[in-house]
């Protein structure tokens, strides 16, 4: 979908000339610059609430009150109900982030190539392009001709590891709330959100590939 988005805008008589090219390359990096930082904080966070939610399911006999910034929690159940809504949240978020640098990155491409003459795996191709840890795993080092096939294991294990984990924890997030409360309505509803925006994320991540 971001190639034939990118050709159908470059087909935009507005946008024919080489400055304007120039322009609206700047637009899109700074575009895929602004979603690459979201999804670092977003991932920060995950991370945070998958160690937060870890230490509490842990060690939840000996926890008497939380402290997160100005607020304090005594009810470490409840934070078990609430961390997977939170988590599936920002997982969903990431998932449209990264939806949009599809096609972001299929316009980078297009307009780099035309205006630069640049090979989509060429070192200053790689260099000018908005860094982004996948990104740069899958079109320049997986697909590196140069990297053994030995040393993409570690890097097929990481992407599939940053690939299903978050639906795991959802997963596992959800069978917890069933196991640890009574169905009265506040664990039934931290379950049906988790459930509902994890659902929803793993439809924007098929979306990808349907496209």
């Amino acid at each position: 979908m971001g190639l034939e988005l990118a050709k159908s805008l470059l087909e935009d008589r507005e946008i024919d000339s080489e400055a304007a090219k120039l322009s609206y390359l700047d637009l899109v990096t700074e575009n895929l610059r602004s979603n690459n930082k979201k999804i670092t904080r977003n991932s920060f966070w995950m991370v945070l609430s998958t160690l937060l939610y870890l230490m509490i399911l842990i060690e939840e006999p000996s926890l008497k009150k939380i402290s997160i910034l100005f607020v304090t929690i005594d009810n470490s159940v409840l934070l078990l109900n609430l961390i997977p809504i939170f988590f599936a949240f920002v997982f969903f978020q990431n998932v449209t982030l990264w939806n949009n640098n599809i096609n972001l990155y299929g316009l980078f491409e297009k307009l780099s190539k035309q205006l630069f003459n640049l090979g989509l795996t060429s070192d200053t191709h790689n260099i000018l392009k908005p860094f982004s840890l996948t990104h740069h795993v899958l079109n320049y080092q997986y697909e590196n001709k140069r990297i053994k096939g030995i040393f993409k294991l570690p890097l097929a294990i990481i992407l599939l590891v940053i690939t299903f984990f978050p639906i795991l924890f959802v997963v596992f997030g959800i069978y917890q709330i069933a196991i640890m409360n009574p169905p009265t309505f506040i664990p039934i509803t931290c379950g049906i959100l988790s459930g509902f925006i994890g659902f929803s994320a793993i439809l924007q991540a098929i979306s990808v590939y349907k496209n």
